[in-house]
């Protein structure tokens, strides 16, 4: 049988130890480069692109904060207006795209108002460059192994295995140089695709095998099945024997796990994907439609096709919290229905071919 599954180990740290990670500089890639965009499109709609540094800076301010805020009030209420300072802790995580989108939409009202501009004309221009970071801002948040999707059930799909090699190297307390991951030619099986853990210890590093075995058959297997941090991407049944084996090569120690990774639906990629296919058919309409259309009709095609294709992309994601659990749609869902709402309503304000004068 062929196996069509990939294991993911990327480290989120361009250079180990060091600032800055892969999500920092494809977050600001995509600004950057949208700040560019908007200046071309500035241009040949004949305004003033030097106009666009301004628009840029509402637009990072509005994103940043809206997409925290929105993550501690649709998420975790409880918690961070008992506790409001952790609200400004955005390096500890936590950013939602819902509260990016209603910020951003009232940045640019501000910013309209500013500037004397139509709101609807620059929202048209705005939603281009947004597809754009967002298929950057998904891009990185599979670079961290984060959003995940959820099991395939199947042998297609990506095992995220960073989780699982950190854990793994802190329980080993400094004793290993290495741990990598790689596929064995086996059946996959109902419970996940066949990987083995390859552990290469410190070299010259004197170990005592009866401890170390005896580290693997409880401690190590205690790992597995116990830490929800590799649970969540290595089947490995409870009550039965770790598979593995500890070896020597030269004055070198090596160990290897056989174990089974669980594939999952890659939901940051599908995301990453159909942004930048948004990105390409809206930038094609405005550049050659926006003579004839009226303003906003872009801004509400926007509307339409990203929230529901990210209604349908919930159905392939875990929860962020488990009270969502419990409801029939998860918050993400919910929160995409009256953007479509919207999108809706605008499109039909503005669908008319020829544009009004």
């Amino acid at each position: 049988m062929d196996l069509y599954y990939i294991i993911w180990n990327a480290n989120p740290e361009i250079i180990s130890g060091l600032p800055p990670r892969w999500y920092g500089v494809l977050f600001a890639l995509g600004f950057l480069l949208g700040s560019y965009i908007m200046s071309w499109i500035y241009r040949l709609d004949k305004r003033d692109p030097n106009e666009v540094d301004r628009l840029t800076l509402y637009m990072v301010i509005s994103t940043i904060v809206g997409a925290r805020i929105g993550h501690c009030l649709f998420y975790d209420p409880v918690y961070y207006l008992s506790n409001p300072l952790k609200i400004l802790y955005v390096w500890e995580g936590g950013l939602a795209s819902h509260g990016a989108a209603i910020s951003i939409i009232i940045g640019m009202i501000i910013y309209s108002r500013k500037v004397n501009e139509n709101f609807y004309w620059v929202m048209d221009r705005i939603v281009i460059v947004v597809c754009l970071a967002g298929a950057f801002i998904r891009t990185g948040n599979f670079m961290n192994s984060e959003i995940l999707g959820l099991p395939t059930g199947t042998d297609n799909g990506v095992v995220f295995v960073r989780g699982v090699n950190d854990i793994l190297s802190y329980r080993f307390d400094g004793r290993v140089d290495r741990i990598s991951f790689q596929s064995r030619d086996e059946e996959f099986s109902e419970n996940g695709v066949p990987i083995t853990i390859k552990i290469k210890y410190q070299d010259d590093l004197v170990i005592d095998e009866e401890f170390e075995n005896n580290f693997y058959s409880s401690s190590i297997k205690s790992f597995m099945t116990g830490y929800e941090g590799i649970r969540k991407h290595i089947y490995e049944e409870e009550g039965k024997d770790l598979d593995y084996k500890i070896f020597k090569n030269k004055n070198v120690y090596y160990a290897e796990i056989y174990t089974q990774g669980i594939p999952r639906h890659p939901a940051q990629l599908y995301e990453a994907f159909y942004c930048l296919l948004l990105f390409i058919g809206l930038l094609s309409l405005w550049y050659f439609k926006r003579n004839s259309l009226n303003d906003g009709f872009i801004f509400s095609i926007f509307m339409i096709v990203l929230w529901s294709l990210r209604i349908i992309d919930e159905l392939f994601k875990e929860n962020q919290v488990t009270w969502e659990d419990d409801i029939p749609f998860n918050m993400g869902q919910w929160l995409s229905i009256p953007m479509i709402i919207l999108g809706i309503y605008i499109f039909i304000k503005t669908f008319p071919s020829k544009k009004s004068i």
